[in-house]
């Protein structure tokens, strides 16, 4: 075998064929994953960011975040290494939507990740007042005012951010703060 039969003389005859396969394989991956990838930025959340106290339009409802606050979990008997999240809205359900579900969760940066958590009723002494709703509901036309619980690490959700969805509104969501 001669100097020009050798690998550097293969690459030379095929460099065409090779830079097509570059281009060729990388752009058929691209293209397979095009249908489904653009349905799932769709389903993907968008927030909404409302300031506490401000009045917004969401699933039908005007959802106001009226006080958020974060009680020593040790002065309301929470579980060992937990503090107690208290969100209260005012809530007036103008157009109630076909599907009205509606989640509620607290979320807040720890160690650079975004953390989530439920509605947590009954875990700690605090108890929701009889006159607050205890649920998110968009079913039924009118007003109520509504008190969620969350139980989080103690300490370590200074600020806390809620955030509301509901299917009818979805992708939508709002982040309450």
């Amino acid at each position: 075998m001669t100097v020009r039969e050798g690998f550097p003389h293969w690459l030379g005859r095929n460099r065409w064929f090779l830079l097509a396969l570059a281009v060729l394989i990388p752009g058929a991956f691209v293209v397979s994953l095009i249908p489904r990838y653009f349905p799932y930025l769709e389903t993907q959340p968008v927030a909404v960011n409302v300031p506490l106290g401000e009045v917004v339009r969401y699933s039908g409802a005007d959802v106001q975040l009226t006080d958020l606050e974060v009680l020593d979990g040790t002065e309301w008997n929470a579980p060992a290494g937990a503090d107690v999240v208290v969100a209260t809205f005012s809530i007036d359900v103008v157009d109630p939507p076909e599907v009205a579900n509606c989640t509620i969760t607290v979320v807040a940066p720890i160690d650079g990740v975004e953390r989530e958590w439920d509605e947590a009723s009954y875990v700690s002494d605090y108890e929701v007042p009889d006159y607050f709703a205890t649920y998110c509901d968009f079913t039924e036309v009118g007003r109520y005012h509504l008190q969620v619980t969350f139980v989080v690490p103690h300490g370590e959700v200074p600020d806390p951010t809620i955030v509301v969805s509901s299917w009818a509104a979805l992708p939508q969501v709002l982040r309450l703060s």
